[in-house]
């Protein structure tokens, strides 16, 4: 059974507002006390991972994140770890509330296979593949939060991940 990692509100929301939902998959991929995790040009870290498309498959979709995002192929995905829920505004004018669930798996396996291909916002985050322990992501994660410069919508999602990883409940 998975737990649920929090719900993450922005301020002000209308609570019946018309909501707009998002399904995304994020990856769990250990190696030993390490994880393979996404460093942006901030020194924040993120969980690879992203969207589900129409008609794809939670495993489908982190496969292809893993992927663009970090260029590695052949990750085998396991058992769902954990959930997250974010409300942010959205930013259609005919929504009031972007909603969006992330489901968290642990994964395995994975071969570098090279270049990332990346989206526009990623490459310009300078998004760069990096093991290091949970614990470490935490810190820096932590350290970005207490400055306040190049904080970025899924920081306090992740932060609170690690967080959980790092008590070793994950």
């Amino acid at each position: 059974m998975s737990a649920h990692l929090g719900t993450f509100s922005a301020p002000g929301l209308p609570a019946d507002g018309r909501t707009v939902e998002r399904t995304a998959v994020r990856g769990v991929l250990s190696d030993g006390p390490r994880l393979l995790l996404l460093r942006s040009r901030h020194g924040d870290f993120k969980f690879p991972g992203g969207g589900v498309e129409h008609g794809e498959s939670f495993a489908a979709a982190l496969v292809r994140e893993f992927r663009e995002e970090c260029g590695y192929g052949d990750v085998l995905v396991g058992a769902e770890l954990g959930t997250t829920r974010e409300e942010q505004p959205a930013a259609e004018p005919e929504y009031d509330v972007f909603g969006m669930t992330s489901y968290y798996f642990a994964c395995s396996g994975g071969t570098a296979l090279g270049a990332q291909q990346l989206e526009a916002y990623e490459a310009e985050l300078e998004l760069v593949p990096q093991w290091v322990t949970a614990a470490q992501a935490l810190a820096a994660n932590q350290a970005v939060l207490a400055s306040g410069v190049g904080v970025m919508r899924w920081l306090v999602r992740e932060t609170a991940v690690l967080r959980w990883l790092a008590s070793g409940s994950g």
